[in-house]
Formats: structure tokens, sequence, C-alpha cells
């Protein structure tokens, strides 16, 4: 038996990560969101408490609503403190649940996002890329650092993430002497491929006259070459000899044309793969992945996702209804920003003059909460057995409760202690325009 000491083995770990509560909503939308680093111990959450994260704007959270529980290890947990209007964990009611990266937390009208993340992360200004959830700053820092450079980059995320955005941003910090020049690789015509990046001389086919093509029209500048996984698989080694050549040989020509572009490209498609099914050449995938960038898919930063919106609705600022914000925000966004864009058009169209924005005005585009808004079948079947009971509110009564909630209705709805669908339906019933109450 060894007499040596046997040491412990050494743990590396790796950045500290604080659990923190981004408050994106309460009564108003904030912007940017409040951050609430959490303690160990127990944090109070409520209207009226000493300490920990009051919501004293918030008329539907009770005094003290729910408590946060920090463990040694950093796991949350939330407990309802017995509150009058419940406390929903991505839009499910809970007594006590766990918390995760990512989890939306519902506090009477106040939503939170839960985030974990490094102490020390810091951000670098892109005005064009709005957000400031943690991916979104690690990603404005990743583009300063590869900016200033003339290193090809490749940009990779979903449909609709905005990767031009990040492309020119790359363009614009890199301040280059040339130009943007941005193309769809996807919507190039085989046949003309090769002659719309590179060009072609005069004669070089029937009633051809000479043309320079994208490539030296990006010269000085950037060229981004979007979903640049579709490229034909006859241009792509041409395109590998362009890059590396810094020259492009045009159709009909014999020698080629020095040309100074940066490459930035850009696609949905995983490369990599498609390296490894023989689609897409290795050794041009290697060369346009210098640098990758990875923008994040909207689900993935949730408290950006209000103050997009707003950026989008434009002047003046509206406010949403806690009901549309909730909804918002746990929408899985499929289509991501442009996604975004889309609804915000709706709710223009849809939203008029009116002071307040409702779910009603996207009706079947967001996801619905899966039971905070009491659209089951079991609640439906709940509020017809009390609709029986009582009766149904006049045409008077219900016009009074509209006006004075501005033609909210999922605030009247709190008020009468019903669910939206239920006073949907006294709404059609009694022949009701709720767009009147909205200017």
């Amino acid at each position: 038996m060894s007499t040596t000491e046997e040491k412990a083995p050494v743990v590396r770990r790796g950045p500290a990560r604080a659990p923190r509560l981004r408050l994106v909503y309460s009564g108003d939308v904030l912007v940017p969101p409040s951050t609430f680093v959490v303690s160990h111990g127990e944090t109070p959450i409520g209207r009226d408490v000493p300490a920990g994260v009051r919501l004293a704007q918030d008329g539907r959270a009770s005094r003290l609503h729910a408590t946060l529980h920090r463990g040694a290890l950093g796991m949350l947990r939330i407990v309802d403190e017995k509150s009058r209007n419940g406390t929903y964990v991505n839009g499910r009611r809970v007594e006590e649940a766990s918390l995760a990266d990512g989890d939306v937390l519902s506090v009477g009208d106040s939503h939170f996002v839960v985030r974990l993340e490094p102490e020390d992360l810091g951000d670098a200004p892109v005005p064009a890329l709005v957000g400031t959830a943690p991916c979104m700053r690690a990603l404005r820092r990743a583009i300063h650092e590869v900016a200033p450079t003339r290193a090809t980059v490749s940009i990779l995320g979903e449909s609709g993430c905005g990767k031009e955005v990040v492309a020119r941003a790359l363009h614009d910090l890199g301040r280059p002497q040339g130009p943007f020049v941005a193309v769809n690789c996807s919507a190039i015509p085989e046949t003309l491929a090769e002659s719309q990046l590179f060009g072609h001389v005069a004669g070089a086919f029937t009633g051809a006259v000479a043309r320079p093509g994208l490539f030296r029209a990006a010269h000085g500048g950037t060229l981004f070459l979007d979903e640049i996984g579709d490229l034909p698989p006859a241009l792509q080694p041409k395109l590998l000899r362009a890059i590396e050549d810094h020259a492009v040989l045009p159709v009909g020509a014999t020698s080629p044309i020095a040309c100074d572009v940066r490459i930035v490209a850009a696609t949905n498609r995983d490369l990599r793969a498609a390296v490894e099914g023989g689609a897409f050449r290795g050794d041009l995938f290697a060369r346009i992945s210098t640098f990758l960038l990875e923008i994040p898919p909207l689900r993935a930063r949730r408290e950006d996702i209000l103050e997009l919106l707003l950026h989008a609705l434009g002047a003046p600022r509206r406010r949403l209804s806690s009901a549309l914000a909730e909804a918002l925000l746990l929408h899985p966004w499929p289509f991501n920003v442009r996604e975004v864009l889309a609804l915000a058009a709706q709710l223009r169209i849809r939203g008029g003059s009116a002071d307040v924005l409702d779910l009603d005005l996207v009706e079947g585009r967001l996801t619905p909460a899966p039971a905070a808004t009491g659209d089951t079948d079991e609640d439906d079947e709940r509020e017809e057995a009390a609709a029986e009971k009582e009766p149904p509110p006049g045409r008077v009564e219900l016009e009074a409760l509209l006006q004075k909630h501005r033609g909210v209705v999922a605030d009247v709805a709190r008020v009468m202690r019903r669910s939206r669908k239920q006073v949907y339906r006294w709404i059609t019933e009694h022949g009701v325009d709720v767009r009147r109450f909205r200017g």
C-alpha cells in the first residue's frame, strides 16, 4: 500500500453563471429589460415587499406573491405564496416549480425571463442588432472582433434571423473602401451563375456585351453570398479559386482579373452534413469558414421579443396588454424576426389608433399559453356551468366595462373573473364592436 498521500483531482469550472430575473413587462413594456440578480437564499416577489423584486405598479400582484429559492449550486425554485392571481411558469400555473434558463415566469401582470449568464458578460454596440439577451451580446462582441479583419466569415442561422443585417454590420464596422453587394445564391439560374458572379467579355456568347459581374462590382468592399448552400456544384470549385486567388476569370476571358473582395457567406443549412453527403465541397466549406458567426433563434432570446416588436411598430410607442405580452413571450417564433415584422404590420393595421394593443388583434397567429388563458375544454365547461348559475351581463354593462378598460378584453375578463372566450361570446351575442373602445 502506497504511503504517498493522494491529491484530490483538480476540477476546472467554467465562468460563474449568476441567476437573473429579467423583467420585460409590468403594466407597460420596459426597454431595456430591468434585471434582478438572484442572491443565495430566498428572494420575495410582490407588490409590497421590503426587499427583493418589488412590483409596485402591478395591481394584479399580491403583496407577497411568490418567493424565489436559490440553492448552493445556483438552482432556482419558485414557490407561490397563496397569491390571489397565481404564479405561472411557461404559461402553466404552479404552486412550486424548478426554473431553468430561458423560462418565462409570470406574476400578476408582470412577466420575467430567467437567465443564467456569466458574471462578466460585456457588450459592444451594433445599432442594427436589437436586444439585450446574453447570446446577442456575445454575437455583437464577436462581430466587433472580426469586422476590422479581412477574414472570410460564414453566418449560420435559421430563416428569418437577420443574416443580412449581420453581414451589413460586418461591412459597416470594417470601414471598407468599396460597396456592400448582396446576392442570393438560390435565386441565380445555374446557366447564368458563372456569368453573374464573375462577369463575361464581349462576344462570350451571342449578343454578349462586357459585364463586370458581382465580384468586381464589390471590389474593395463586401460580397455577401446568401444561401451559399444552394450554390450549383459546378460553380463551387470556381468560387473557391476566385476566393483563394483574389481574382476572377470572366466567361470568355483567357486571363484572370484581380479583385479585392471580402466574402461573407450565409446559410440556414447544415453545410457539414452537405459536405458529408457530397452536395457541398469540403475545401470550399473550409475556406469560407475562417470565422463562424451563429445567430441565435428568437426563441433563445425571449427577453428581446417585446423590444423587437415595439421597435418594429415604430413611433408612437404603443402599450401591449398583459395577455398579448405573455402570448408573445411564449410563442415559439418558427420564422424568427421576420415573423415579428409581419405581426407588427398586422397590429398597426388592426390596432388603428388604440392606446393598448390586445391579443384579439392577432388572434390565431400566436400559440396560446397552455393553462394561463383559460382556453382549454375543461375551462370552457367550467365557464359554461358558471354562466348558467349567474345571469350574463347586459349590453350596457358590458359596454361600460369595455369603455373603462379601453377595449382590452383580457382586462374585462379578469374583472369579471371569466375567460376571454366567455367575454367574447357575450360580445358576439350583444353585437358589440370592440374596436370603437380602443381609440
